[in-house]
């Protein structure tokens, strides 16, 4: 099992480094657990679920280029990942929680949790970045743009709702009445539609910044060895 581990890590470096980011974010929360309390044991909760887009779009990515699936199951499996896709960039509002933090414990704490935001931003980039390729490899670059634009705006939409209205990805199955009440009220809230503007377009500058680096990255190897 740990051989298998390491063997798909050797032949993933991405999510190998993302993994040690995430090992070195979970490493500073073990600290701060046995030398105060555990007040922010939260935090793996929330990098947990900000895993969980990046290794389900993974897994459609590979069967993807092994079999093209059925337009309507890769639409349900595009649903499925932006349903959950907010909870890897939700980590950054976890800042707030530093109003809270005592003098002597503020600098490490901010770094916690900014090491936290740091993991859960690359996963989030990363699988947006599959998502990306996906929908390019299936039909063609502008529809995969206008495809991650809109999931931005959704996704900062998302991210509103979780952090101010406390609501779970989950909930749309749990509790599906009384999301859409929320949703229905937060649309009508100017504070949310300032927080899905300034969060949107953070993660496409954000985003278009990675895939720029990723292209230009590919286009150099490609060159190198041509």
């Amino acid at each position: 099992m740990l051989r298998n581990l390491v063997n798909y890590l050797e032949s993933n470096l991405k999510v190998a480094l993302l993994a040690f980011v995430s090992a070195a974010a979970m490493a500073l929360l073990t600290v701060r657990i046995t030398l105060q309390n555990w007040d922010f044991v939260f935090l793996a909760w929330n990098l947990f679920l900000a895993w969980l887009p990046l290794l389900f779009i993974k897994w459609v990515w590979e069967m993807e280029k092994r079999k093209s699936a059925r337009f309507g199951i890769l639409m349900v499996y595009l649903a499925v990942w932006l349903l959950f896709f907010p909870n890897a960039p939700y980590i950054i509002t976890d800042l707030k929680h530093l109003r809270f933090v005592p003098e002597n414990m503020l600098w490490y704490d901010a770094l916690m949790i900014f090491t936290f935001s740091l993991a859960g931003f690359m996963t989030g980039l990363y699988s947006i970045r599959i998502v990306h390729r996906i929908i390019a490899h299936r039909w063609n670059e502008r529809l995969a743009w206008f495809a991650i634009l809109n999931s931005m705006i959704l996704s900062g939409f998302g991210i509103f709702l979780g952090r101010y209205g406390r609501w779970n990805s989950w909930d749309i199955v749990t509790q599906p009445g009384a999301l859409a009440k929320g949703i229905y009220h937060s649309l009508r809230d100017p504070l949310a539609i300032k927080h899905t503007i300034t969060f949107s377009f953070v993660l496409m500058l954000l985003y278009f910044a990675f895939h720029i680096f990723a292209e230009l990255k590919q286009h150099e190897r490609t060159h190198r060895y041509s």
